[in-house]
């Protein structure tokens, strides 16, 4: 039996590979310079494909990247898809209530809503009203 010494046998790992220990707790030179312009282009992407429904996956295949690739570049500008998706939807939505008569089943569907019903809930918890108030208010405003 060959003779082993006992310490250099059970050399911890971190020991061995200091340099494995940091592999993602720093980002490369230019990392944060592209995360405003990722999320701005995503949501663009987001925009245009909102009538159609816009997945993770049709924005990842429009950007030529991996699915995977594109949700840890969010969460690296700590984003999440479903936030970016949820502020078009809204946003759209507002634009389309406050200058628009188009019916509110019209807007649900073109913010990516199957059901007017679950658009009415969506906006509600988003803005704090209906979209019928929020149409009302807006006008009221402007009179």
């Amino acid at each position: 039996m060959p003779n082993l010494d006992k310490h250099r046998a059970v050399t911890p790992l971190p020991a061995l590979m200091p340099s494995f220990l940091c592999l993602r707790t720093s980002l490369p030179a230019g990392a944060d310079q592209a995360r405003p312009e990722l999320v701005g282009e995503v949501s663009r992407l987001i925009d245009e494909l909102l009538s159609e429904g816009a997945t993770l996956e049709q924005v990842a295949a429009r950007l030529g990247m991996p699915v995977r690739r594109l949700r840890e570049r969010l969460v690296q500008a700590d984003v999440r898809f479903n936030e970016l998706l949820n502020d078009c939807r809204c946003n759209l939505a507002k634009r389309l209530l406050a200058d628009t008569d188009e019916r509110i089943e019209c807007i649900a569907e073109r913010t990516g809503f199957s059901e007017p019903s679950t658009f009415c809930r969506a906006f509600k918890r988003w803005v704090g009203a209906t979209p019928v108030e929020f149409r009302r208010r807006g006008r009221a405003a402007s009179s």
